[in-house]
Order: structure tokens, then sequence, then C-alpha cells
């Protein structure tokens, strides 16, 4: 009873989450913070607390290193070590697979979207334009909402959904 309370309120943390990082790029570190004591909680109620807490101290230099590469904002970071423990260890891979395909669809939602913005005003036909559009303004990807994706889908999965 008290795991299915930490994940509806952890996953109702995900998609303000998700919002705040759509409505302006930022993951709060309060949200992330408390994403994090209810996933903690979720673990200690399966039984998996020190092996998710050993996960996430030695995942944390490999994400340390995409924040330092800009590969990922340090948001992104926090709420992805906040996460990990919502899952069970078994199915971390699933859980990186399912936000990566997140990703994906996300940043290709923000291309279209970008393409369709410089694009409705005026008519493109050449890929020289394509090109040039790209040199101009790179495209932000807001992450967050491919993380929360990703995790509300493996915690459904994970519950039977």
């Amino acid at each position: 009873m008290l795991q299915c309370i930490a994940l509806n309120a952890a996953s109702f943390l995900l998609v303000f989450s998700a919002g705040t990082d759509i409505r302006s790029r930022k993951i709060y570190n309060s949200v992330s913070l408390c994403i994090f004591f209810l996933a903690i909680l979720v673990s200690y109620e399966r039984g998996d607390l020190i092996k998710e807490i050993i996960t996430v101290i030695f995942i944390f230099p490999f994400f340390y290193i995409l924040w330092i590469l800009r590969i990922f904002g340090g948001g992104d970071v926090k709420l992805i070590l906040a996460v990990i423990p919502l899952v069970p260890l078994c199915h971390l891979i699933s859980l990186f697979l399912s936000i990566s395909m997140a990703g994906v669809f996300v940043a290709l939602c923000c291309i279209a979207v970008s393409l369709f913005g410089r694009w409705s005003g005026e008519a493109k036909t050449s890929l020289r334009g394509v090109s040039a559009l790209r040199m101009r303004s790179p495209i932000s990807v807001p992450y967050g909402v491919a993380i929360a994706m990703g995790v509300l889908v493996e915690t459904f999965k994970d519950q039977g959904m």
C-alpha cells in the first residue's frame, strides 16, 4: 500500500517535472530530491535499498561525465539518478532503453515543432534551407519529458498495467 502511494506521488512529480522542463527547460532540485526520497521508500518496501543505493553511487560518475560533456543537463542527470531506485535492478537496462526511446520521440517532436514554427510563414523547398536552419539555431530538447515517459512506462509495466 505504501509502495503504491509513493509510486503515485513520484509519478505526479515526474509529470510536474516534465511540465516545467517543457515550459522553462528547468528541472527543480527540490522535485528531484522528493522523487529520490520516494524512490528510496519504494526500494525499501521492495527490500532492495542497499543494492539500489550502491547502483546509484556506481552509475553517478558516468552521468557526471555526460554532464561535463554537455550531453545531458544537470537537472536531467539529477532526475535520472533520482528515479533509478523506482524500478527493480533487473529492469534497469529496460528503464534506460525506455528513456532512450522516449528521448528519440521527444527529440523528433522538438525538431518538427521547430521546423513547423520556422516554416509556417514561408515556404522552403530546398534541402539547403533545412541545413541553413540547423546551423542557425540549435534545438533544445526537454529530456526531462523523456525521463518521465520512460519511468512511467517501466513502473506501469512493473505493476502489470
